[in-house]
This record gives C-alpha cells, structure tokens and sequence, in this order.
C-alpha cells in the first residue's frame, strides 16, 4: 500500500517548485538560498521518497479492500501534510505542531491559521499556502489520477474512502474520465476567477492566491484582512463589491457537487435547482443570509442593503466553508452567531470540496423525521417508503447518516469541552467555535488568531486531528489510528 504514496510524494515535490520560480520573480534573478532552501530541500526528500517507493516496491495485488483504501488515503494526507509542513519550519521557523498544523489546515482546506503578519511574509510562503489548499481541493481525484492504476476498483475503493460519491451511470463515463472531467472544471473555474478578478483590478498575485483558495473552498488569503482588504481600500480597489460577487459566485461553485458542475459545463441549467441537495442549499442560503442581514442591520449602522450583501458574503463563505471574512463574524450579534456555528457544522454539498456534514445527509434525516411523523397520523397497517428525488431512501443511507451525525457531535462535544479545560480564559462560544471550525474544515473561528497561537500543543493536536477527519468524513481515519486494520 505504500506504493500508493508515491505519486502522492512526487506531485507535493513538484508543487514546491512553484514557490521558487515566486521567489525568483522577485528577487529579478536568483533566489535568496534561506528562502530557496525551505523549498528545494523539501522538494528534493519528496521525489527521493517517491522514487524509492516506486522503485523498490511492488505494484499492489488484486483489489483494495474498503480498510486498505481507508489506510491509504490517511496516509496519503499524512504523508502530505509532513511533507508540506518542512518550507514552514525551514523559512519562517515555525515549531513543529504549528507548521503541522498550517500544512494540515492547508491540505484540508480548513483555512485555520496560526499565522500573523500575512502582509510582510515572503509571498513564496504564501504562495505555497495557497498552493496546498488548490491541490487538497482536488483531494483524492487527484491522487487517484496519479497513480498508475486509476480504474476500476481501486479508483471507486479511494474515491468512496474520502466520502466523494460520483455517479458513474449518470455520468455516462468511467471513473478516470469523470475524474479527468473534474479537474477540467477546477482548473477552468481557478483560471476564470483569476481573469475576472484580476479585470477589475485586483493585482495578478492576489487574484491567483484568491483563484486557488476560493475554488478549493479554502480561504487561505494573503492578507491577514482577508477579503476585507480590498472593502478597507475602496480608493484603491473602486469594484471591491463586484470583487465580492464574483468570489461568492466561485465559493458556490466550490461548494456544489461535482455532478451539477458537469452538468452544467453541459448546459443544462436545470442542475442547480435539481434534486434535493440543491433546493436545500438555495433555501440554507437565501434564509440564513436574511436572518443574518436584518439581525446585524437592526443592531449595528448602515444600511439594509449593505448588510444583506455583506450577509450573503458570510452565508455562503459558511455554507462553503470557505472561511473567507469582510466583516469580523465575531463582531456579528448574538444571533448571527448561532447562525454561522450551524451552517459550519451543515457545511456544502457532498461530492464537492466543501467540509461539513453536508446537506444530503442532513436532507436524509429531515425526509425520514418527515416520514415517520405522517406514518403516525396514516392508516393502520397502511406501509409507505420514505423517498428522495424520487427514489426510496435505502435503510444504507439512513445509517450512514445517523453514524456520521453521531461521531461530529461526539468529537465537538468532546472536543469543545478539553479545549475549554486547556483555556479557560476562552468564552464557550469561542472555545466550542474552534473546534467546530476544525472538524468542519471551515477555518476562522470566534477566538482570536493570537489566543489561538498561544494555546497548549493538546489543543492543537486536537484541531489538527479534527481537520484530517472532517476531510476524511472521520471513519477512514478512525480505521488508519486503529492497530488492528494494520495487521489484516
């Protein structure tokens, strides 16, 4: 299985090249060595690794069971993130966890950040910053596609072990090609962002660092203002609200499943209010974004209009969990905040790079809670069959459902409370908060980047935990920390 690795090993090496050509760039020649090292040292361990991997080990026999495709997804993000953690160590000295800790919440695209002073970092370590979260968006198509053997089950056995469910009936294609068609649409979307962004005037940089976090859903900015940068410098930035659009359109994209997208790429304009997940997200968005808009206009200045659009612009960052800001979500009121910690938890669309515990599930429980309470006013003995854009929800779906629900409220739960013991000084919203945002691989969180800087390495530990496994959808991961799975 751990052949599997060197593809992965092999595209985070090549990635970190990207940061020294930056580098290059602006230096107007050749890098300076102590900020050059941080990536060609590491670059150069990944492609000696992955060469020894695919040299020395065999190609994997037969097919991957559902435990070894659990194993060797976690170990690929593992492998990852150790690896995309070394540039943060070498050029910026980072401790250890930190840097484990930026790389994961990268890779994940959680957008947790322990990082301070954006403005004046080398834009090469940003760059990579943006980098992880563009390659973790494409997650485990990508891995698969990499590896040699990307048909048959191998490719469903990986795809299904990062929670990803493609259709490939409806699709009318075949794993690698519903795969290929993917990145396709990704590397479209990240480049049509990067032009109409750059049009209206934000600068070429910022528009392929936002391109690459927004798509990916992210949020990784190279200001520590985040989206806000460009609103706190209209002079400069004249068409930050058309900016503001354009991003929230791209987040909905990133945010929607990967079977809409083809669809429309197709033409078919039907998908984005077809089926159940799709309703949901229209109706998840347009309700949150109006409570959230009129509870902060009627509690705050300004006007109506102003606070509905910056509404939509948090809603959909949520829904997405993209994590982008252009106003402070902890200076929102009281119920905007309960808003925004459910609609981390809800999170995007299944088979998108959205976190969270995603719409159709939460749809699932509805449909079922729905069904059962009419059984209870039916007829005797009269039977029926929950359904769902128009199919019967099998007995399958209703317990992966409930499993799922039950081990996110557990971690929080849990979580929320070791992290409220290791900080008191936390408020319970804050401390809950960065949990939430952890597991729904959201990113900022009610705390403070700078308390959260300070906090014990258990706590971060915990986070890092969390994002890995709001990536994975927990089991893979459960079965990777589990000793027994490696000795079958």
């Amino acid at each position: 299985m751990l052949r599997f690795q060197a593809p992965v090993l092999a595209a985070i090496g090549a990635a970190m090249l990207l940061p020294v050509l930056q580098a290059s760039w602006d230096a107007r020649g050749l890098p300076p060595w102590n900020e050059a090292r941080g990536f060609v040292l590491p670059a150069l361990l990944s492609a000696g690794l992955a060469l020894v991997l695919a040299l020395k080990l065999p190609p994997p026999p037969g097919r991957l069971t559902p435990t070894e495709a659990f194993l060797v997804t976690s170990g690929a993000w593992l492998g990852a993130a150790l690896l995309a953690a070394l540039p943060f160590m070498v050029d910026i000295d980072m401790a250890f966890v930190d840097a484990l800790h930026e790389s994961v919440s990268g890779l994940t695209t959680a957008g947790t950040t322990l990082l301070t002073g954006l403005d004046t970092l080398p834009r090469s370590i940003l760059l990579w910053r943006s980098l992880t979260q563009w390659l973790g968006g494409m997650g485990i198509l990508l891995i698969v596609l990499l590896v040699g053997r990307a048909q048959g089950n191998h490719a469903y056995a990986l795809l299904s072990a990062e929670g990803v469910k493609v259709d490939s009936g409806r699709l009318s294609l075949n794993f690698k090609q519903a795969a290929l068609r993917f990145i396709q649409i990704y590397l479209g979307l990240t480049l049509a962002q990067v032009l109409i962004t750059w049009l209206l005037g934000m600068p070429l940089y910022d528009a392929v660092s936002h391109a690459m976090t927004t798509v990916s859903t992210g949020g990784y900015s190279p200001h520590d203002e985040s989206i806000a940068f460009y609103r706190n410098r209209p002079s400069t930035y004249p068409h930050y609200l058309a900016m503001e659009w354009v991003i929230i359109a791209f987040m909905l994209a990133g945010g929607i499943n990967f079977y809409v997208l083809y669809r429309l790429a197709r033409g078919q304009a039907a998908a984005l209010w077809d089926g159940l997940e799709m309703r949901l997200l229209w109706l998840v968005v347009g309700g949150a974004s109006l409570v959230v808009g009129i509870d902060a206009w009627l509690q705050g200045d300004g006007s109506l209009a102003d606070w509905l659009q910056r509404a939509v612009f948090e809603v959909v960052s949520m829904v997405s969990t993209t994590g982008y800001e252009t106003t402070a979500t902890g200076s929102f009121p009281h119920l905007s905040k309960v808003v925004f910690l459910s609609l981390m938890v809800v999170g995007g669309c299944a088979g998108s790079t959205a976190g969270g515990i995603k719409l159709i599930r939460l749809g699932i429980l509805a449909k079922l809670m729905g069904h059962e309470a009419r059984q209870l006013r039916a007829t005797p003995h009269r039977l029926s069959v929950p359904t769902a854009d128009g199919r019967p929800i099998e007995d399958a779906a209703f317990r992966q459902a409930v499993f799922m629900l039950m081990l996110w409220l557990a971690y929080l739960l849990l979580g929320g409370l070791v992290i409220t013991e290791l900080a008191p000084d936390l408020g319970l919203d804050e401390a809950f908060s960065t949990v939430f945002t952890a597991i729904g691989v959201f990113g900022p969180s009610f705390a403070p980047v700078a308390r959260v800087i300070a906090l014990p390495v258990l706590a971060k530990a915990i986070f890092i935990l969390g994002m890995l496994a709001g990536r994975l959808e927990i089991l893979p991961l459960l079965v990777f920390l589990n000793p027994r799975a490696w000795t079958r």
